[in-house]
């Protein structure tokens, strides 16, 4: 492999370009330094990200032909499916394969993993996808039946949630649908050929190709009449990239205003994939003239005009308070269960505690019961006082975006010579 090519306009040539014989798609693992690297002889090889070197040996099964690959959430395990329609999962330690499943007829054309690593969806040229349990490797939905063009299904994606699966093909009319991913029924169906599909981490945003469905209400916003062969959204949901076919070029896409992002990334060849790097700073991009490019995102945002929190996936960290803002005994759940039970006994239900209960949530009621010894219960009237602590409390409390929490006084209705047993919290959104 010839040595990494560096360039200095960044923002319309590659920040890097390694030669690597025949790549078809990159697996960029969790640890941000390396990638794996599917070529079209069907090899696996682990590669440096910033070097390009190889990490340790080729792979095992170079002869099992894989058509796709997948990742599975915790970067331990390779979903393949080949040309014969078995799927096999390799272990990312060893390189060596673990489990080989079977049960389509023809080609398997896309995987990919529920969030939880659990499942595994496959979708087949024989029209069909399947879901697979990892642990047992059985068929727990299907085959069922998506496509009936001849064609098969192209690619099918997992919802953020597990709660739905999308597939789709090359067929204009029916193409995408959209699946209960338990029971298998299909919930939605759309036009338009495609072969690319990505969810949006929040769930909100379902990407077909150059297109995005908003999945509230399902309505469509064309990005670019392209004929796109691959897609990625970044890690932190901000930036999409497309390669178009005919073309040869990679752009990318604010997916807020669905405005380009840059000048279109050329390539002297056909492009097989992109795929961002785990911290979104960069985009790899396979080509047909044997090199995977490698180009700086931050540098074209930079450019571009916008925000560095475009690129940027660092969780922002909560504002620090100094000083003792809470109650002793506030975050207790010894004491909090004690207080529920007092609350229970007194409206004669039984003391029982469900689990939702012992789940701390700080914003709900408060319960605080005392009655002196020996006391018994007052026959005067009641009379109702403010019970004021919005002016100590709205000092005190801050939101993450470090923006004011305003609070609301609550009148609380006292009886003369009684404790206070209840006070609530009670926020007011801006």
């Amino acid at each position: 492999m010839d040595a990494p090519t560096m360039h200095n306009s960044l923002t319309t040539m590659p920040f890097r370009k390694t030669k690597v014989d025949a790549p078809k798609d990159i697996l960029c693992l969790p640890d941000g330094k390396r990638i794996i690297v599917h070529s079209y002889d069907g090899s696996f090889r682990v590669r440096d990200l910033e070097t390009g070197i190889q990490v340790g040996e080729e792979w095992e099964d170079k002869d099992f032909r894989v058509e796709t690959t997948a990742l599975s959430p915790d970067g331990k395990k390779v979903a393949g499916g080949s040309f014969d329609g078995a799927v096999k999962l390799w272990s990312v330690d060893t390189g060596k394969v673990i489990k080989t499943w079977t049960g389509h007829t023809d080609e398997v054309t896309s995987m990919s993993w529920s969030p939880d690593g659990g499942r595994v969806v496959s979708g087949s040229r024989d029209e069909t996808f399947g879901v697979w349990d990892v642990d047992s490797g059985k068929t727990i939905l299907g085959p069922i039946k998506a496509m009936e063009d001849g064609l098969g299904v192209q690619v099918v994606c997992y919802s953020p949630d597990a709660k739905m699966i999308a597939t789709a093909g090359y067929t204009y009319r029916g193409s995408l649908k959209i699946w209960d991913a338990n029971s298998g029924k299909l919930l939605k169906t759309f036009d338009g050929g495609f072969e690319c599909l990505a969810w949006t981490l929040d769930g909100k945003t379902l990407i077909a190709d150059g297109s995005k469905f908003d999945t509230a209400t399902w309505a469509k916003v064309d990005l670019c009449e392209d004929y796109v062969i691959s897609i990625s959204v970044s890690p932190n949901d901000h930036i999409l990239a497309t390669t178009s076919y005919s073309k040869n070029t990679a752009q990318l896409w604010d997916l807020e205003t669905s405005q380009p992002i840059g000048i279109p990334l050329y390539h002297p060849d056909v492009m097989n994939s992109a795929t961002f790097s785990v911290d979104g700073k960069f985009l790899l991009t396979c080509c047909d003239d044997d090199h995977i490019y490698t180009w700086d995102v931050s540098a074209i945002v930079k450019e571009a005009g916008l925000p560095s929190d475009v690129v940027d996936v660092t969780p922002r960290p909560a504002p620090k308070i100094k000083g003792a803002r809470v109650a002793p005994g506030f975050f207790d759940d010894a004491l909090r269960e004690a207080n529920l039970r007092i609350r229970l006994s007194q409206s004669h239900a039984p003391p029982t505690l469900t689990p939702h209960q012992r789940t701390f949530n700080p914003f709900t009621s408060v319960s605080r019961s005392s009655k002196p010894h020996g006391a018994t219960e007052s026959a005067t009237q009641s009379h109702s006082r403010p019970f004021s602590w919005t002016r100590n409390l709205s000092g005190l409390l801050r939101r993450r975006d470090r923006s004011d929490v305003q609070l609301r006084e609550v009148e609380v209705p006292c009886t003369a010579g009684q404790p206070v047993r209840f006070f609530t919290l009670v926020l007011l959104r801006h």
